[in-house]
Parts: structure tokens; sequence; C-alpha cells
């Protein structure tokens, strides 16, 4: 009962509009005053110091920074254009362009929204502008947008690897996979609707065009090649890697495409500082809320549920574990998700023998999908708010990408090398 209560309230406080730190931690305050008088509350306060006082989590400010440089300083642009150039002429060739331009925005910023709006703002209009259905547009941008916790960098990836207390790096890898079946998965819905009706490429395909664009493009896109190259090369730490990618994507916008100025600074910093302290007080927050978990030994019993349930079949535990998971993105972002119930399943997957590598693969897949599901998925928001569409009309469109991206969910769910491939464990 008392276990029920910290969830009820948790909740409760969710549905009434608190925002989730505020839900967690003062349904962590609330549980410890009722059920754990002995205990002072001001111990929520101090487990939510011990929660972000770890050097690994500073790669979350970083990589955050240095997705706002580049969506100021030009790179978004610049990566958007060498995607048109490299499959515009195909058959929905505009289409394509934002899935690949997603793709590789995602593995300069870790972060679903913020694929979003950067390639949004420039594609949705411009798809629109082609004759493309402008609900189609917005859905498939949003789904496009997914792609961000899964191919690394990735903020969720990192957050896990603590909760988990895994290899931050292996993380990172581990999220290539189902990064890039998710993306091909994708591209072959687009293809067929595209065909379906009748939106077609964009000129031809010129080797040219796409040597020009590649050279326009070139600092761009070499910013995940110096991150991941630099972390499994033993260079610097992942930690060092999101410092350097802040670094490098200020040099960057500032003296090569110069897109950055000083004076425009402020509103970089303000955005990233605001993004920042909302994402470090969500976990903030969700050490308290875990603390509280461990004190009343709710992982264990949660352990004891699910080997109940499933008649200790892995299977079945990774299916009811998804549908749990699909159920909370729905209402819950990915960073929340991650850190309230790593703690609880990752025992429970640990006594079924599963991998928590592949296990972190199929906790971020599943908040991807929710990125996109009604009725909070931010991407889905995002998306329509650029589209200027109301939301009800882009989610007729988004079924379809809901379905797919739920297939590939389960692949990943069911098929662990397509995570654990490049790990290689």
């Amino acid at each position: 009962m008392a276990s029920l209560f910290l969830f009820v309230s948790f909740f409760a406080l969710l549905f009434l509009g608190a925002p989730i730190a505020l839900c967690l931690g003062a349904s962590s305050v609330m549980y410890i005053y009722l059920f754990m008088p002995r205990l002072s509350p001001l111990i929520v306060a101090q487990q939510m110091l011990a929660g972000v006082d770890k050097f690994t989590l500073m790669a979350v400010p970083f990589f955050v920074m240095a997705g706002v440089l580049m969506e100021f300083g030009g790179i978004s642009k610049r990566i958007i254009a060498f995607a048109k150039s490299l499959v515009g002429h195909f058959t929905g060739g505009l289409a394509l362009a934002v899935i690949v331009a997603s793709v590789f925005f995602a593995a300069m910023t870790g972060s679903g929204v913020a694929a979003t709006a950067a390639v949004g703002g420039i594609m949705i209009p411009s798809m629109v502008k082609s004759g493309y259905d402008e609900d189609f547009s917005c859905a498939l941008q949003a789904t496009a947008g997914i792609f961000g916790p899964l191919i690394p960098p990735s903020i969720a990836m990192v957050l896990y690897a603590i909760a988990a207390n895994q290899s931050v790096g292996d993380m990172l890898l581990a999220g290539v996979g189902p990064g890039l079946l998710q993306a091909t998965l994708v591209a072959l819905l687009a293809i067929w609707v595209c065909r379906k009706k009748g939106f077609r490429g964009e000129g031809h395909f010129s080797f040219k065009n796409v040597l020009v664009n590649f050279k326009e493009s070139f600092w761009a896109l070499m910013s995940p090649v110096i991150i991941l190259g630099g972390i499994y090369s033993g260079v610097f730490t992942p930690t060092e890697a999101a410092a350097v990618s802040c670094f490098y994507s200020l040099l960057v916008g500032l003296f090569i495409y110069k897109e950055l100025t000083f004076k425009s600074m402020f509103s970089v910093l303000a955005r990233a500082m605001v993004s920042s302290a909302g994402i470090m007080f969500i976990v903030a927050a969700s050490g308290a809320f875990a603390w509280v978990l461990t004190r009343e030994r709710i992982a264990l019993k949660a352990t004891q549920f699910f080997l109940s349930l499933s008649g200790g079949n892995p299977y079945v535990f990774l299916f009811v574990a998804v549908i749990i998971l699909l159920i909370a993105g729905c209402f819950i972002d990915s960073v929340p998700i991650v850190t309230i119930f790593t703690p609880i399943f990752a025992p429970v997957a640990v006594k079924f023998g599963i991998s928590l590598v592949h296990f972190g693969a199929i906790m971020i897949s599943s908040t991807c999908v929710g990125l996109i599901t009604p009725p909070v998925g931010l991407n889905l928001f995002m998306s329509a708010s650029i589209g200027n569409r109301p939301v009800h009309a882009v989610i007729k469109e988004i079924k379809a990408f809901i379905v797919v991206t739920i297939i590939g969910l389960l692949m990943v769910t069911y098929i662990p090398g397509i995570a654990t491939f490049f790990v290689g464990k």
C-alpha cells in the first residue's frame, strides 16, 4: 500500500499539471513524511544533490549547449542542403531528405526535440511549398526527430548508463543499430506514401552538386566524427567529448560559417542554460525518488512481481516492460522515464540474464516512440507548431509512422544483435 502511494501521488501531481521534477520531489517528500516519520524530509534535498554530483553528468549540459550552437551557427541548413543533394531526386525526395538530415543532426545533438525544431523549421515549409501534404510533412518530421535520442551522442543514453552503472561508450554505441533500423523503416514507409500520393523528387542527381554541398557542410559533418572517433580511440572520455563538441561547434559557428556572433551568444547561452537546468533538475529529483525506491525495496518487489507474472520467461518480461514504457511515453518525456524506471527494471533484467546494454537500447527505443504518441508527444507538438497545423490533424497522418516505429521497437527487443552488434557484447 505504501509503495502504491508513491506512484499514485506522482501521477496525481503529473495530471494536475505540475512539472515533472516537482512531481518526483514532492511525492518523495510526502512518502517520507507519511511512511518514514523517523527521517527528516531534508533527506530529499541531500539525495537530490547526490543525484547530480557525478562527473559523467557534466556531459549533459555540454551536449545541450553544442546542439544549440549548431542550430544557431548555420550548421542545420548546410546539413539539409547536403541531404537534398544526395536523395532529393528520388520519389519523395524531400521526405527522404528530412530523414537523412535528421540522422545527421541526431549524430550531433542527441536530442529528438532539437532535431525536430532545427530540421523541421526549414524542411516543413519547403515540403509544403513543393506540394507535399501539410499534415504528412509535420508527421514525417516529428517521426524523423526520434532518431535524436538513439544515434550517438545521446543524452538519454548517458543518463541510462549512469543509472544502470554501464559504460557510457557502450551505451552510445548500442543506439546506432536501433537508430539506423528506425530510420530505414521510416524511409520505406515514407517512400510508399509518397508513391501513393504522387510526391515526386526534385531535379536530377548531380555528383558535382553533391561535392559542392559536401564541401559546404564538411565542418558540420566532422562533428560526430571528432566526438565518436575521440571516444572510441581513447583520446578523451565521453564527458570530455561533450566539452570538445561544444567548443568545436562554437569555433565553426563563429569563425568558419560566421553565422554566430558574440552578440547572439547571450541568446544561445540563455536557451542552453534553460534546457540544461530543466534536465538536471529532473535528474536531481529522480535521485531522491530512486533513493525512496531503493530504501523501501520497491525494485526487489518489482523483480518478484515480474518473475511471478512472466513465469520465469524473459520474453514475457520484455513485452510487459515495453508496454509499460510505451504507456509512460504517452505522458512523460524520455529523461524522467529513464531516471524513474531504470532502478526498477534493471535489477529484473539482470535476474532474467538480459544484457543491460541491450535493455538500455530497448528502454530508449521505447521512449523515442513516446515522442510521437499523443497526448503529450513532444515531437508531435513541435512539428505541428512549426507547420501551424492542429495536432489532431497531424495525428491522423502519424498513425502509420507509430505502427512502423513500434515494429522497429519489437525487433530491437527480440533481436539483441541489433543493439549489441556495434558494442561487441
